[in-house]
């Protein structure tokens, strides 16, 4: 199963190059060429290609997990401020869904506040992901 979000262009040129490539005659191919020679040149273009392709998927894991490391364990969605999300609370609060006005939003830590908001959001993915109306 492929788990990444979007394929990679140069893997895109790549597999266009080996369809193209197979689908020759080898007349067309070696047009002349010795096919020894023509074999290694055509190796070392394929590692080559698959190195670089190895490269930019590393470098793209990197990238995903240097976000990750300002992200909350276990965050529903994107990471947002304590005072976003103080806003958000203080909006929720008056909302009948949810059973906020007994809790001291303005004398939470950032860090609580943080975590009330990212339960809510679990509370409503959940809901979204069970067919309920959040």
């Amino acid at each position: 199963m492929n788990t990444r979000s979007k394929p990679d262009p140069f893997d895109k040129l790549l597999d266009t190059y080996l369809e193209e490539l197979m689908s020759l005659s080898d007349a067309e191919v070696l047009d002349g060429a010795d096919p020894a020679i023509a074999q290694k040149e055509g190796l070392a273009m394929l590692e080559k290609a698959k190195a670089e392709s190895g490269r930019r998927r590393l470098a793209a894991a990197r990238d995903r997990l240097e976000k990750k490391k300002f992200e909350l364990p276990g965050t529903v969605g994107p990471t947002i401020s304590a005072q976003e999300a103080r806003a958000f609370l203080l909006k929720a609060a008056n909302d009948r869904r949810y059973t906020l006005a007994a809790r001291g939003l303005n004398e939470m830590s950032d860090e609580d506040a943080l975590h009330l908001y990212d339960q809510i959001k679990r509370i409503e993915a959940d809901s979204t992901d069970k067919g309920e109306s959040a």
